[in-house]
């Protein structure tokens, strides 16, 4: 469901109201209410994004980016340790090997 803002505007006066509205649909009947009891008052529905939905989309972004950067250290990990036994394997075998004159 869609939050939305009634925005009521009075032109004869300055400042205007803000109110957040459960939904949509009370947001626009509340703003024909409006309409009926003043009609110089000019009245606006937006929607409003749910920010507990904002919040949690940019958490979830960021564990995947957090099980991204997981992911690369254990293959560079991997990867090192291959390195390391490649390595050790060339020592021992250059150091086992007698030269003849």
């Amino acid at each position: 469901m869609i939050k939305a803002l009634l925005v009521v505007i009075n032109v004869g006066i300055s400042g205007d109201y803000t109110t957040e509205m459960p939904s949509m649909k009370e947001c626009l009947e509340m703003r024909t209410v409006i309409a009926k009891q003043d009609p110089d008052v000019e009245t606006l529905c937006l929607p409003v994004a749910n920010e507990t939905a904002k919040i949690q989309e940019f958490f979830w972004i960021f564990m995947d980016m957090v099980d991204q950067i997981k992911s690369n250290e254990f293959e560079w990990d991997n990867l090192d340790n291959l390195n390391d036994t490649i390595r050790s394997e060339e020592n021992k075998s250059t150091n086992n090997t007698s030269v003849f004159r």
